[in-house]
């Protein structure tokens, strides 16, 4: 299955030579780190460390808001964001020890129910973390700390009021526990929702979605794309990746999903 997935990938990048650059910083997402899992959300470790010595050679990672506050640099193309998504053991175990040496600035979204009450998710895919394991990476002053929902929904599927209870609970129990209320948002499945978009705006300063277009000075905080990061991508992939922002994979998976969103 991963040789198929990454002939796929491999494609995809490869139909990505006749798009133009990405314009501004990339925001790149990962998920899992070395979990030992084989399902595409998981990058090596080896990978991983590849990934980081090739940004650091090639531009600046910063961190999420250094970012924004610079998209309209002209060598803002060089500027990378390191986000991680749903919030992983595996993160704190692996990711997080590489970025404390390096001293690389990061983002995790964090879904709020797996880590509170692990037992309620059983199909959750992979150990979430803890607690006692996100303090120190906020403690760290690495750590930029976003809000991912509760339980994970797509955004797409529910209404208003669920919408906005997913985030209300995610923010409250972020805040008891951290004692840090999230500034920043992404869409669950990088899937922008139109009845989501007004409690979002209301409760964040930023949100991101999947891959999709440029960051600009014109580029509305809210429906930020960025450029996915996935076991299946080789190295050579990976480098094409972060030029074009993986822009043909991006339209094909909205096509499978009949997503006209941002």
């Amino acid at each position: 299955m991963r040789l198929v997935r990454r002939v796929a990938q491999t494609a995809f990048v490869t139909a990505d030579i006749l798009q133009s650059r990405l314009q501004g910083p990339r925001i790149l997402i990962y998920h899992q780190v070395g979990s030992g899992r084989s399902h595409e959300m998981n990058v090596t470790v080896d990978a991983f460390r590849s990934q980081l010595d090739w940004l650091g050679a090639h531009g600046e990672i910063v961190s999420l808001d250094d970012a924004l506050q610079r998209r309209g640099e002209a060598a803002a193309e060089s500027l990378y964001v390191l986000t991680f998504d749903d919030g992983y053991a595996d993160i704190f175990a692996n990711a997080f020890p590489l970025l404390e040496k390096r001293r690389i600035p990061f983002t995790l979204y964090l879904t709020s129910g797996p880590i509170e009450a692990p037992d309620d998710f059983p199909h959750w895919p992979g150990e979430p973390l803890t607690w006692d394991q996100t303090r120190p990476m906020l403690d760290s002053g690495l750590m930029t700390l976003g809000a991912h929902t509760h339980t994970h929904p797509d955004l797409r599927h529910v209404d208003v009021r669920t919408a906005t209870e997913e985030l209300e609970l995610s923010n409250q129990l972020i805040e008891q526990r951290l004692g840090e209320s999230p500034q920043h948002f992404t869409y669950p499945k990088g899937w922008w929702s139109e009845t989501a978009d007004t409690p979002v705006r209301g409760a964040y300063a930023t949100a991101t979605l999947g891959m999709g277009s440029s960051i600009t000075p014109a580029s509305d905080l809210h429906t930020l794309n960025r450029v996915s990061v996935v076991g299946s991508d080789a190295f050579g992939a990976f480098r094409r990746k972060m030029l074009t922002g993986g822009r043909t994979e991006a339209r094909v998976r909205r096509l499978r999903q009949r997503y006209k969103g941002p």
